[in-house]
């Protein structure tokens, strides 16, 4: 593994991990038509505006690299949330690597920089029929706090949960 941060000229490669990895765990949550229509651009405008924003200051966007390109990345915004803390906005690995450890790797790269910033608190959104991704953050000890519905990029009303890490020490730890 070769995690390192994400920089401007990364954000394409984030782009088409990003939108591959929604139309694979999305499809049939998310409208077809979404998926596989203006996803791909949708991503990219984000991927631009984050990673060649100024105010970066609060934000930690991780890629795991390999010799074929970007295989994993995370994206995190410290303190978003004044009781849940650091949002874990984005955790994706590519189906050809999933199972290699990566999304661990990058939940306690997250973790650690989430003390580091002097947040002691971790949270994340899930839709809720992702149950692939829903089952990672549970083994990795992540507590249920609240489902809701909400608006998804695609028009829709979608329902999510709302994961929380009050002790980020189980991240960090080598065993998880």
């Amino acid at each position: 593994m070769s995690i390192r941060p994400a920089g401007p000229a990364d954000a394409h490669a984030i782009a088409a991990l990003h939108t591959h990895s929604w139309q694979l765990a999305y499809r049939g949550i998310l409208r077809d038509d979404f998926l596989d229509g203006p996803l791909l651009e949708n991503r990219r405008a984000l991927w631009r505006e984050r990673l060649t924003c100024a105010a970066q200051a609060g934000r930690l966007v991780l890629i795991d690299e390999h010799t074929v390109g970007i295989s994993a990345f995370a994206c995190a915004f410290v303190n978003a949330d004044p009781q849940w803390g650091t949002l874990l906005d984005n955790l994706h690995v590519s189906p050809k690597v999933k199972g290699q450890g990566l999304g661990r790797q990058l939940m306690r790269e997250v973790a650690a920089w989430t003390l580091k910033e002097a947040c002691p608190r971790l949270h994340l959104w899930a839709y809720e029929q992702n149950l692939a991704a829903r089952r990672f953050y549970e083994r990795l000890g992540g507590v249920v706090t609240l489902r809701h519905t909400e608006p998804a990029p695609d028009g829709a009303q979608v329902n999510a949960v709302r994961y929380c890490w009050s002790d980020l020490s189980g991240l960090i730890d080598k065993r998880i």
